[in-house]
């Protein structure tokens, strides 16, 4: 039906209650409608209609088969493997007996869509049914999984990279070898090419030091082994993306994960027919992956591609669980797909919600990774928390299908996000433990394997490029962007671009740390702060606990504070500060040259000690300096935050001195009229932790003891 005005949703009200149900748009205001009864008064009881034609069977065929068609050439009888659809309403399953009665091969059914075999001739003939909307031939499947690879190891392009420079941390041998990823989900099909050992094929649960892809499965309470089909084997997908490889086994699809290389520690925790066992509480399904029993040393990360959707966006027992975990073990490095909620605000599952996690969101795949995938939950949280917190991929990915061996399936969503993400901080993992920082070389000296959460995340978030969608970051939708690993991965040849530290012992209240960094360059700087803060109650308003601040100052005094942004960028000596987030980001995309000073202040510390991760890219002068004993430090210190002399202690204030544990050591009152450093004999060497408390005051930092 073409109209003479422009459609509008009144028009498709009209038509609808006129009997003519709108159900496709053509071009130039032609509608498709299919009439669902006999139209009194023709054309003229539809207002702004200028003609209606019948829907010919033809229509419905792709150009290559019309073609055939309509020059009867010699393939006109040639059986081709084609895809049919339905429109909306119809019974897939009836149009699929109809192609069997028509001659055609039905191969499957899905979700309105037929695939058969058949040739261009019956191809028309299955046209001519009603319930059938659009025939043409299969495409040729993409490695869809192949994107998902080089966008986070590189970043979007408008066009695909050749493999070499698309996969930088491939090609630089940093492929997930020695990394153990931990992954809960519905099951795996052990006997994939992706993960099958066929010198140790796996038929049931147990810890496999010699597989070469699944280091442990284990079955968590009711689960059953294996992937169930009525779940459309899931956790195959999930599995697949995060480390499948099937090169050990022959293969040679380009489908691999983004961590090919890497181990998965493995909790099933979905039942036979095809059912999650989660019941919220998350301590003993995230401490399944935290203990690694059996193994040799434990797993440091885990991700997850489920959870709950009632109560979008709060803070519930999932979240304050999943929260008391990572505080009690600050390495567990948790990632978790955002949900595929869409909307606009306040979307977000459970336990996507939580703190102290990289909630993971969508975006398109390959070329289209600049944009969002628009059934990604958006955020931000209900206490306005940002989520989620970076992007990947998860859209139109070809990933493992369990239905047998090398069966591969197209699919979408923050599933697929999540085990993308988690891989590629599982080659970061790899790239750290090997020694490789600064300068992408591998130098067992240098090694760092023991980098906290916070670390991981705050990298996750200096690794996020800002070209997704039109919003000017951060937002709802995607959070501080998408994750691209060349940002803080660096490489012989690149410009070392990246400091860091990964601060152990931490701040109380009214203490702070003071970090100088000298800029050689007015690249874009981004400095990030990000803590693992402690559970807050179910349902909380206000979810922070532990609250710290971060704050640069400019080699001209300017000030810029923590998530205090305008249009993308810090604001210059801005009045507020973040009271809600437990990762901060200045940045400025022309910093001036010279030397800057970064401070992380410990505002309301309520569990004494807040350890905490600071991670820097921008034109850094020079190579890093070595690391700092205790905190792996890469910035130089400055200021009074600095291993210093005993602390001078005011009259009549009280000095308190803490270990690294966080315990109180030893407690000194000041009863003179002068300032006093007390001698402290009973302290042994090394690093110590003080609170000097006044009336309505307390000021703190540390010193070292040596004997």
């Amino acid at each position: 039906m073409r109209l003479s005005a422009p459609v509008t949703p009144a028009t498709r009200s009209r038509l609808s209650r006129a009997g003519m149900p709108v159900v496709g748009y053509i071009a130039y205001q032609t509608l498709i409608c299919r009439a669902t009864r006999r139209i009194q008064g023709g054309l003229a009881a539809v207002p702004d209609a200028v003609q209606a034609v019948r829907f010919r069977p033809e229509y419905k065929l792709a150009p290559e088969l019309y073609s055939s068609l309509a020059s009867r050439d010699s393939g006109l009888d040639l059986r081709r493997e084609l895809v049919a659809t339905v429109w909306p309403g119809e019974d897939a399953a009836a149009v699929a007996a109809a192609c069997a009665g028509a001659g055609a091969e039905v191969d499957f059914q899905s979700n309105g869509t037929i695939g058969i075999r058949a040739s261009a001739r019956a191809a028309l003939e299955i046209a001519r049914l009603e319930a059938v909307a659009w025939i043409q031939e299969r495409g040729r499947c993409e490695p869809f999984n192949a994107d998902v690879q080089w966008v986070v190891q590189t970043g979007w392009r408008p066009e695909p990279p050749d493999p070499e420079s698309g996969r930088r941390a491939w090609t630089n041998g940093v492929r997930g070898q020695s990394i153990v990823l931990g992954l809960i989900d519905m099951g795996i099909s052990v006997k994939h090419d992706m993960f099958s050992d066929p010198a140790l094929p796996l038929t049931g649960p147990g810890v496999f030091p010699e597989h070469r892809k699944i280091a442990a499965y284990k079955l968590y309470r009711t689960a059953a082994f294996g992937d169930a089909p009525a779940a459309g084997y899931h956790g195959t997908a999930v599995a697949g993306t995060l480390a499948g490889s099937d090169d050990p086994v022959g293969g040679s699809s380009p489908l691999d994960g983004v961590a090919p290389d890497a181990r998965i520690y493995f909790v099933d925790n979905g039942t036979a027919s095809g059912y999650y066992v989660y019941y919220d509480e998350m301590t003993e399904l995230l401490d399944s992956v935290r203990y690694s029993l059996g193994m040799t040393e434990p797993v440091r990360q885990v991700s997850g591609s489920f959870g709950s959707l009632d109560g979008l966006g709060y803070y519930r027992l999932a979240e304050a669980t999943t929260d008391a975990v990572c505080w009690e073990e600050k390495e567990l490095m948790v990632t978790w797909a955002a949900g595929n909620a869409g909307g606009i605000r306040y979307r977000l599952g459970h336990p996507s919600c939580a703190k102290n996690i990289l909630t993971v969101g969508a975006t398109g795949n390959g070329v289209a990774s600049n944009e969002v995938y628009p059934a990604s939950s958006r955020g931000p949280t209900r206490d306005a928390r940002i989520k989620p917190n970076v992007m990947t991929p998860g859209q139109n990915v070809l990933t493992a299908y369990g239905r047998d061996t090398a069966a591969y399936s197209l699919r979408s969503g923050t599933s697929l996000s999540a085990p993308a993400a988690a891989a590629a901080l599982g080659l970061a993992r790899q790239y750290f433990r090997e020694g490789r920082y600064p300068d992408g070389r591998p130098d067992s000296s240098r090694s760092l394997p023991r980098l906290s959460a916070a670390f991981y995340r705050a990298l996750a978030i200096a690794a996020a490029d800002a070209d997704v969608g039109t919003a000017v970051i951060p937002n709802e939708a995607v959070g501080w962007g998408r994750l691209n690993l060349s940002r803080v991965l660096h490489f012989p040849g690149d410009s070392v671009a990246l400091t860091f530290a990964d601060e152990r012992h931490g701040l109380g209240t009214g203490m702070f740390d003071e970090f100088s960094l000298e800029l050689d360059r007015r690249s874009p700087l981004r400095v990030v702060l990000a803590w693992t803060d402690t559970a807050a109650a179910v349902e909380a308003a206000i979810t922070i606990v532990n609250d710290l601040n971060l704050e640069l100052v400019s080699p001209d005094r300017n000030c810029y504070r923590g998530n205090q942004l305008y249009a993308g960028q810090s604001m210059a000596n801005p009045t507020g500060w973040d009271e809600r987030n437990v990762e901060e980001v200045c940045q400025l995309d022309h910093p001036l040259p010279g030397r800057w000073l970064i401070r992380v202040y410990g505002r309301n510390i309520y569990t004494i000690r807040q350890p905490y991760a600071l991670v820097v890219t921008g034109g850094i002068a020079g190579l890093p300096p070595p690391g700092i004993a205790d905190s792996n430090n890469r910035m130089d210190r400055a200021g009074p935050a600095a291993p210093g002399s005993r602390p001078l202690v005011p009259p009549g204030a009280t000095l308190r001195v803490f270990g690294a544990d966080g315990r109180l050591r030893t407690t000194v009152v000041n009863p003179s009229s002068t300032a006093q450093r007390p001698t402290l004999t009973e302290l042994g060497s090394g690093t110590w932790f003080y609170r000097i408390e006044t009336r309505g005051s307390s000021t703190g930092g540390k010193f070292v003891v040596v004997r």
